[in-house]
């Protein structure tokens, strides 16, 4: 059996967009444009054929030409499932790959060299290339090259409108900047998509990033985490952006959080379980916290400095309210016959700070719905991938949308909808860290992006 070493460029690209990549023949040309799919930066969400002719010419004989299985095809149309790469290219020349015949995305593939087959290598193996695939339904080579252009002049009338439309269409996990091609994040989509008993991915994982229990490091994402259950939700081509920002930015590496950076981190609810502490704490007869422990928590949190009045009733102090109800939510405390009581696992917790991380990283989720538990995945995800604070409501819109949910409206979701669904966990970040509470004045807390990572798992 024979192995290929393939060019394929984006016709009309300038500069060139191309890649050269070794597949097996005996793949079949469905497998190619899988392959073609991936190494492209392709979303999979229009038509596409094969042919033996370029498109864009007038060739002398009528050109051979295959396609998916599932469309209606003109007479004399072949099957790509029944064709492989080394029946089509065995003679070597060149091979056309029509891809969204609106957009008119037209690849050529060249037969560089052909090899005996290596029963140790992969089906398809990248090995170089240059600049991101184009944005999904940009107009074409010409729309694309304009709206790049654009997107790159702060001056230019459109440029608002365009960059609006690259954070609609686009979304927060693909590469922006057009020069940018990650080689090896491309070849780990392919192993998980042509070697998947071999790519070190769990086979009960539909994410695509919980790595089998031989290789799995303690902090690993497991199948329980969060992010893997969110990903799995998402199509496929997105998932795969999804994974390859997720490696891209490191953001799978196992998370070590100390005792004494846990203790920072979760400061405010630490102060309220060992307040409260075993034999619970007596609350007013309108069942608030009493006077004089709301002013010990203002005052010991360091939120008093900046709170205009005495800080002493709860009812009127939105810092020390908000605290307890989100403690409440979250499972760590409970209202019982006048007593505000700790949870078993919270009373286990006490006075172990990453044992209380952990408990409000789990907690986090609890009596969200699945809209917002999703929310909360993106709005985490966010934060603890860098995205500036102004912009992460369209990252979080995009993928609500990916996963199929719709506002109430019907229309895209505004930042106000993204507001409300992030409502119950934004109110925990914000009680989080040193910077918690009025004092955070806009500031990010370097210690709530820690959390954030955390609670992805």
């Amino acid at each position: 059996m024979t192995r290929y070493r393939l060019r394929v460029s984006l016709i009309g690209s300038e500069p060139e967009i191309w890649r050269t990549f070794d597949i097996e023949g005996s793949a079949r040309l469905r497998m190619l444009h899988l392959a073609l799919q991936s190494i492209m930066g392709w979303r999979e969400s229009h038509l596409h054929a094969f042919t033996d002719a370029d498109p864009n010419s007038r060739p002398q004989h009528p050109p051979r030409r295959w396609e998916a299985l599932d469309i209606e095809s003109e007479e004399g149309t072949l099957s790509e499932d029944e064709f492989t790469v080394d029946d089509v290219l065995r003679d070597g020349g060149s091979l056309w790959y029509e891809y969204d015949f609106g957009g008119g995305w037209v690849h050529r593939l060249d037969v560089m060299e052909q090899t005996p087959s290596d029963e140790h290598l992969t089906t398809v193996v990248l090995l170089d290339g240059a600049r991101r695939g184009p944005f999904e339904d940009s107009g074409g080579v010409h729309g694309y090259a304009e709206k790049i252009a654009i997107a790159a002049d702060p001056q230019h009338p459109e440029h608002e409108s365009i960059t609006d439309w690259i954070d609609t269409t686009v979304g927060p996990w693909a590469a922006r900047a057009p020069g940018v091609f990650d080689l090896v994040g491309v070849q780990t989509e392919l192993n998980l998509l042509f070697n998947p008993q071999n790519s070190g991915i769990s086979p009960r994982d539909m994410s695509g990033i919980v790595k089998i229990e031989a290789h799995r490091r303690p902090g690993d994402v497991d199948e329980a985490s969060p992010i893997a259950d969110f990903a799995s939700e998402l199509p496929p081509p997105i998932r795969s952006e999804l994974r390859q920002h997720l490696h891209y930015t490191g953001l799978l590496e196992p998370v070590g959080i100390d005792a004494d950076t846990a203790r920072r981190i979760v400061r405010p609810y630490a102060w309220l379980m060992n307040t409260i502490g075993a034999g619970g704490l007596a609350l007013t007869s309108a069942g608030w916290m009493p006077p004089a422990t709301v002013l010990a928590g203002m005052t010991e949190l360091g939120w008093l400095d900046e709170w205009i009045g005495k800080g002493n009733r709860e009812d009127l102090t939105p810092p020390m309210a908000v605290l307890r109800e989100t403690a409440q939510r979250m499972g760590l405390v409970r209202v019982q016959k006048g007593r505000l009581l700790l949870s078993s696992a919270a009373t286990k917790a006490l006075d172990d700070p990453q044992r209380q991380l952990r408990l409000l990283a789990g907690g986090l989720y609890r009596k969200l719905s699945d809209a917002e538990k999703d929310a909360a995945v993106l709005l985490l995800l966010t934060i603890a991938d860098g995205t500036a604070p102004e912009d992460r409501w369209r990252s979080i819109a995009f993928g609500l949308e990916m996963c199929g949910w719709q506002s109430s409206t019907g229309w895209r979701f505004t930042k106000e909808d993204i507001g409300h669904a992030t409502f119950q966990t934004q109110r925990v970040l914000d009680r989080l860290g040193e910077l918690s509470g009025r004092r955070r004045r806009g500031e990010e807390d370097p210690l709530v992006k820690l959390f954030a990572r955390a609670a992805l798992r």
